[in-house]
């Protein structure tokens, strides 16, 4: 199969070859043909399915020819993803005269205010900053027919779903609406009951699934233990690393505490700007920064398909969060590595996870457990049962 196949004009195919892709992605190849026709379509997909091209293209596809002025939106949880969903649409739309503007917080308004007057077609923006807009007047939604949530299940982690009601009641006439998610949980799946009662829905693989390309390893250390663990940990990795806290402060004091030890790391979280969020972002995508310690929502917003290995520093506090941050790497069919570090206060998390892991038909072969190269998961030994963190390490 290939795009053209797909129904997608020459401007278009155009921007997809410049893009580098060669064939749709599952999702890609059954999404594209639904929304070509017109239909609300929900789209379930790990991360690094490929859901921004998915419907992106379409997308753009039914604005090319058509009378200019804003008529799509996409609504994302993180300036950061604003900014990487417009930059994709943009590479899209090379050849197409369409114009993709960015509505965000952490700058000022007059900014967006000023590209909005020089023309848009479609606005990617963050629900707050979409809102802060559209009660100054310096957009409408008179002539959008088309709406597209990404990452609704992260909006929904975020608080942002009583905003994402407040923009759906300021749109007027007939919409398409497409909602794209690696989960849904009860609460999106209400959402999806009030504005997509009728949708098409693409699902690949199961729900939290965790794709077959990631190979999942468990640490039994004491809290003590885990930044000696880390650093010995990133003394031995040469490619790019993600490495996972559950707070903003936590995230800080171990990029700085890495950073002393004179490893090339820095840290994202909410709390920095978007400028040098976009800076620290910019350094990993280019390997100027090969560790990066972000927080679940900061890293919302990080593309990045060459991360070899992800470590949760902290555990995951859910079996969806754990899903969400190994799904960073092992993305467009390359190999990943997961290594979670267990202190006897996160054991029960663990537990929740592996019992997963097991459960999924395609993941239960790569788990391995502490001190075991194959097999099944299994609970991480306490420490003081005569095993060092040297021999804990080895599986």
């Amino acid at each position: 199969m290939s795009f053209a196949s797909l129904g997608l004009c020459e401007p278009i195919l155009a921007g997809v070859r410049a893009a580098g892709y060669e064939q749709p992605t599952d999702i890609q190849a059954r999404a594209i043909p639904e929304i070509l026709n017109r239909r609300d379509l929900i789209g379930l997909g790990e991360t690094g399915s490929g859901k921004t091209a998915a419907f992106g293209l379409p997308l753009l596809h039914q604005l090319c020819g058509g009378e200019p002025g804003l008529r799509a939106i996409v609504i994302v949880p993180t300036r950061e993803l604003c900014v990487q969903v417009a930059e994709n649409l943009r590479a899209y739309a090379a050849h197409t005269g369409l114009h993709v503007c960015t509505a965000f917080g952490g700058i000022d308004l007059s900014i967006q205010e000023s590209a909005f007057k020089r023309g848009c077609d479609v606005v990617v923006a963050c629900p707050g900053r979409l809102i802060d807009h559209l009660e100054r007047r310096n957009l409408t939604l008179e002539k959008v027919r088309t709406v597209v949530l990404d990452e609704a299940d992260r909006m929904l982690d975020m608080g942002f779903m009583p905003q994402i009601r407040r923009i759906f009641m300021r749109l007027t006439g007939e919409r398409q609406t497409l909602l794209f998610s690696a989960t849904m949980p009860p609460e999106v799946e209400r959402l999806v009951g009030d504005f997509l009662p009728n949708a098409a829905r693409v699902q690949i693989g199961t729900r939290s699934h965790v794709p077959t390309t990631i190979k999942h390893r468990f640490v039994a250390v004491t809290v003590a233990q885990k930044l000696a663990t880390l650093e010995q940990l990133l003394a031995r990795e040469t490619g790019k690393v993600l490495i996972f806290v559950n707070k903003k402060l936590g995230c800080e004091r171990l990029g700085g505490a890495l950073k002393r030890s004179r490893l090339p790391a820095e840290s994202i979280h909410g709390d920095k700007s978007a400028e040098a969020r976009h800076t620290v972002l910019q350094g990993f995508d280019r390997g100027k920064v090969r560790f990066l310690v972000a927080t679940d929502v900061a890293a919302r917003g990080i593309d990045v398909d060459d991360i070899e290995l992800v470590i949760n520093f902290d555990f995951p506090l859910s079996v969806e969060d754990y899903v969400h941050r190994t799904g960073r790497t092992g993305r467009v069919g390359r190999s990943g590595r997961a290594l979670s570090m267990v202190a006897p206060s996160e054991l029960r998390l663990h537990r929740a996870v592996t019992a997963h892991l097991k459960g999924d038909p395609n993941a239960a072969a790569s788990v391995s457990a502490p001190g075991r190269r194959t097999g099944g998961a299994r609970k991480p030994r306490r420490e003081g049962r005569g095993r060092s963190r040297r021999a804990a390490m080895a599986g």
